[in-house]
């Protein structure tokens, strides 16, 4: 049966893969990042999901949403397939993060209510843990939290189809919140079946294809790259928790290595992060010659990403050519660009042109040269069109404007928003009669059958009539000295108060120091003026890690502006002098083990040991989750064994984690 036309939905793939190929292993977990795995047949998966779908129905939830609450494993795509089976709308999340509970929790209330969540599927664990999470919340506490483990054996004998259709709502995907309040887009069936055979074609997947990914399945890059294309192709899919990723990022590629990866999807950072953070003794023995599509996507692709992580693991087997570079949205259920493997256009373009929204080729090392990472060719099935953002014209070529989809997975639509529906999805062509195109937001052009992005239509920056592109200037800044952190930049305009618009760069940075700040905004100010010949209305540095930024690690620049005109960025303390790394010491009570995180953290965010306190929370003193994995290696190297990054997750505070390692060393 042909799966992209026909009325089938993945309720009937999964009867059908459960029927023929029963003992066939769908999905692996490796639960300890590495070597232990627990793995779900085509027929496990089947019986379970109708269990849980059984209990659903008996709840009377057809039509209604439920939030899926899960920690990384395989009981959260039991729980995915029984919503599914059941009729039920399914709407992932993920716990809150310990280091920041209330933004969590409240994020989490939001979406169960704007979803009008009617149950919580989760595990027992999890229960466990939100009990003492939803005593201040009582709309989530209202709510039933059934764990999926727990469901009734034999009851799946009692599962009836309903005959869910292809235009049924299958799950909610909440955007990040990158512009305002988190927002639904309805992902109905039909345009899970129509993705999955147009990316299926894209990159040539077949059966015999092994999906690898670290990506967490509350955000569409991991739900629907590694549990929901894999079942339509009848692929295995191998997953590894994020939080064993950023751990030891040489797992991800351990994992290709094991299960011979035909595909593995990443974001940009996460092939930094693997060049930055492996070492020659931790590559030995790796192989990835089985990798054929390294999926890039979900921030900008940079060309000298791609190079070097090329370079460090071409001698274990990796091909340059394997690189995917993508592009896609919640809106059109994910992927709208990417592939074929091999096809990677790199194209170096006049930075001044690019300003006025034209493509002017020029040669490499030009001066204002910049250097684009084409998104790959359309999928089949999709039809993209550039237009002009105002008069809704298509543009012509060597043009920019909007980016514009059409197609069978673009979705319906926000959940009980209708304006915000008709605003996103109803765009218009001034010169065509056709159907309504998706508005993506996104600034890119055409150059043949390739997709280009330059930037978001929102965040652009208009200086005295000219069209300047934030992440251009976060780039260059970020260049400029050596305290200024990659990717911690926010680049955005001003009402300077007499008609025109001024630049505002803020700037995570490291300067230790006065003079030290001093140098970095002055370097700062110099480098954008001679690249873009800008003056910059206001240079701020802030503490690392303090950037507002989405759930998926892109900059929230309007809330950035909003933070700065209001005064809440959390500018940078400027201590005096670096503090010396702490001393190992061999004992491992509490009191000590505390005086070791003091060190570890003092000297990894460059702060005077007297400014942090035993009960402060790391997340607060600027660690984010790469760093709270440098800290949990530092800890294991002086405890002599390892320590897992969720104990770090699950005791924020330096009192409460440095208590809980010294009971497990006891």
């Amino acid at each position: 049966m042909d799966e992209s036309t026909g009325g089938i939905t993945l309720v009937d793939v999964l009867r059908r893969r459960a029927e023929e190929s029963p003992d066939r292993t769908a999905y692996t977990f490796l639960v300890d990042g590495e070597d232990i795995e627990t793995s779900l047949t085509y027929l496990e998966l089947d019986v379970w999901a109708r269990r849980i779908a059984v209990a659903l129905a008996a709840r009377h939830l057809e039509g209604r949403t439920a939030l899926l609450v899960f920690d990384p494993g395989l009981d959260f795509v039991a729980g995915l397939f029984g919503c599914f089976l059941a009729g039920v709308i399914a709407v992932p999340v993920y716990p809150p993060d310990p280091r920041a509970m209330a933004v969590g929790l409240g994020r989490l209330e939001q979406i169960a209510a704007d979803a009008d969540a009617a149950i919580v599927l989760t595990t027992a664990g999890v229960r466990e843990r939100a009990a003492s999470w939803l005593s201040s919340v009582p709309t989530l506490r209202a709510l039933e939290w059934c764990p999926v483990e727990a469901v009734h054996i034999g009851s799946e004998v009692a599962w009836r189809d309903r005959g869910v259709g292809r235009d049924a709502i299958a799950f909610l995907q909440y955007t990040s919140g990158s512009t305002g309040s988190p927002k639904g887009v309805m992902v109905t069936h039909g345009n899970i079946m129509a993705h999955g055979a147009s990316v299926a074609a894209a990159l040539g997947l077949a059966a015999s294809a092994v999906v690898v990914s670290w990506l967490p399945l509350y955000h569409d890059m991991g739900l629907i790259g590694s549990v929901l294309i894999p079942l339509q192709v009848g692929c295995r899919s191998v997953q590894v928790s994020p939080l064993d990723f950023l751990e030891r990022p040489v797992r991800w590629l351990r994992a290709i290595s094991r299960y011979r990866g035909t595909l593995s999807p990443a974001p940009n950072f996460a092939f930094d992060l693997v060049v930055r953070r492996t070492s020659e003794a931790e590559r030995r023995g790796l192989d990835l010659r089985s990798w054929a599509a390294a999926m890039n996507g979900a921030e900008p692709v940079r060309a000298e990403t791609c190079d070097r992580f090329a370079a460090a693991f071409a001698p274990y087997g990796f091909r340059r050519d394997a690189f995917v570079p993508c592009y896609g949205l919640a809106e059109a259920t994910l992927m709208v660009s990417g592939g074929p493997a091999g096809s990677v256009d790199v194209i170096t373009v006049d930075g001044a042109a690019l300003e006025r929204h034209r493509v002017v080729d020029v040669p490499a090392g030009a001066a204002g040269a910049r250097t684009l990472v084409g998104c790959g060719r359309v999928t089949p099935g999709l039809e993209v069109v550039i237009a002009d953002a105002e008069t809704h014209a298509e543009v012509g070529p060597g043009e920019i404007g909007e980016i514009r989809v059409a197609g069978g997975h673009v979705t319906a639509g926000y959940w009980h928003r209708p304006e915000d529906t008709a605003a996103v999805f109803a765009g218009r062509l001034a010169s065509r009669s056709r159907g309504s195109l998706l508005r993506t937001g996104d600034l890119g052009f055409m150059r043949g059958d390739t997709v280009f992005v330059t930037g978001r239509l929102k965040d652009l920056l208009i200086v005295r009539g000219r069209n300047l592109y934030p992440q251009d200037l976060e780039r260059t800044a970020a260049q400029a000295h050596p305290s200024l952190r990659p990717g911690g930049g926010a680049a955005f305009a001003v009402d300077a108060g007499d008609g025109d618009e001024r630049v505002v760069l803020v700037h995570e940075s490291n300067a230790v120091g006065t003079e030290e700040a001093v140098a970095a905004v002055d370097a700062v100010a110099r480098a954008i003026a001679a690249e873009y010949d800008v003056r910059p209305h206001a240079i701020v540095l802030i503490r690392p890690h303090t950037l507002p930024k989405t759930s998926s690690g892109k900059v929230r620049r309007r809330a950035c502006r909003d933070a700065y005109g209001s005064a809440r960025l959390e500018t940078l303390p400027l201590p005096a002098s670096v503090p010396p790394a702490a001393s190992v010491v061999a004992t491992v009570d509490a009191g000590v083990i505390e005086a070791w995180l003091v060190g570890i953290v003092a000297d990894l965010r460059r702060l005077p040991p007297e400014r942090i306190r035993r009960d402060d929370v790391l997340m607060a003193l600027g660690i984010d989750s790469a760093e709270a994995a440098e800290v949990a290696a530092a800890l294991g190297n002086r405890l002599g064994r390892p320590v897992p990054l969720r104990l770090v997750f699950e005791h924020p505070t330096i009192a409460s984690l440095a208590e809980r390692l010294s009971e497990v060393a006891a």
